[in-house]
């Protein structure tokens, strides 16, 4: 590489990188229903700070390059887009945006967003109400939806088991990967219950994680913790009794769940219970059947979530008592 190759590089590269400070997300964040903030830290920098700058982003350092606030051609039959291994196919005659930051209340209509996070304006809070709500709209955001230890609903696609998201309007829907990642791309979709439908259908997930070979849940080896946010504070069992009982009762899940036979865990019956890198959600006798991230489905008995809730409910108190009389 000659001088002026690398002149125009460090040029290009001051103009374009922007660099990002993300707090990390600690084990409550993946626990609650909250979504991560990200924050980011100007650099007002001139002359030699910004070529300092620029050689280090040329170099290595693990900046994020923003995603430019563009708007691409209408859609073709056939047109794709594709944003954190999901992609989309572009209903006809519709048109796809880029940008940085997706702001639900200000999107358009018949048009695939890309964004790299969502959010609302600097200094302004979430509105109860939006001026797009019932609109027809796409947006893949790729810092976009935590893990909850209890989904609202979780339903199956192309074999991909999808964690779904109501807003209060009930015109957008949110739908990401229930799988092990703290903070997963998400799909937003607006508009009536078919069209979303129809909307949805457009979208496509990598393959979830298979079934244990032996059949059953996949589970950690050894549980050293079980966690549950279902009677409203989050209660935790760590003691060795409860939880060699919890992990004795799901490795006895056998019976597999057969494809086109899931059905759809939702509140309030479903009771979800993380584990060590592994959350397991079982429905009540709307739907007795238990999920893991980790991979498996299975038919339960319907009281099980309950009762193995209970346990752990226990063991939070037995804990709470004894850390008061120490």
């Amino acid at each position: 590489m000659n001088p002026t190759h690398v002149r125009e590089l460090l040029d290009r590269a001051a103009a374009s990188v922007t660099p990002t400070e993300t707090d990390p997300a600690s084990r409550l964040v993946s626990l609650g229903r909250r979504r991560v903030q990200s924050r980011r830290r100007a650099w007002g920098t001139a002359g030699s700070v910004v070529v300092a700058a620029a050689v280090a982003a040329v170099v290595a350092l693990p900046l994020r390059m923003a995603a430019p606030d563009r708007s691409g051609a209408t859609g073709a039959p056939g047109t794709t887009v594709s944003l954190g291994g999901l992609s989309v196919a572009v209903p006809e005659g519709w048109r796809t945006s880029e940008v940085t930051t997706f702001d639900p209340c200000i999107a358009e209509p018949r048009t695939v967003y890309l964004a790299a996070r969502w959010g609302f304006p600097r200094g302004t809070q979430p509105r109860s109400t939006c001026p797009s709500e019932g609109q027809a709209w796409i947006a893949l955001v790729q810092d976009g939806v935590p893990l909850y230890v209890k989904p609202e609903r979780l339903v199956v696609k192309d074999g991909q088991l999808l964690q779904v998201t109501e807003d209060i309007t009930q015109s957008q829907w949110t739908y990401r990967a229930f799988n092990e990642e703290i903070m997963a791309t998400g799909v937003f979709i607006s508009g009536d219950a078919k069209g979303r439908d129809q909307l949805l259908k457009r979208v496509t997930w990598p393959a979830g994680p298979a079934a244990p070979a032996s059949g059953g849940l996949m589970l950690p080896d050894r549980i050293t913790s079980a966690v549950s946010e279902d009677t409203g504070p989050m209660v935790t069992a760590t003691d060795a009794k409860t939880l060699t009982r919890i992990q004795a009762a799901l490795t006895e899940l056998r019976d597999p769940v057969p494809a086109g036979e899931e059905c759809t865990l939702q509140l309030p019956g479903a009771v979800g219970i993380a584990f060590d890198g592994v959350t397991v959600v079982l429905g009540d006798a709307t739907c007795p059947q238990a999920i893991s991230t980790g991979g498996g489905r299975v038919r339960v008995p319907a009281g099980l979530g309950r009762e193995l809730l209970d346990l752990i409910v226990a063991s939070d108190r037995a804990a709470a008592e004894r850390a008061t009389k120490d």
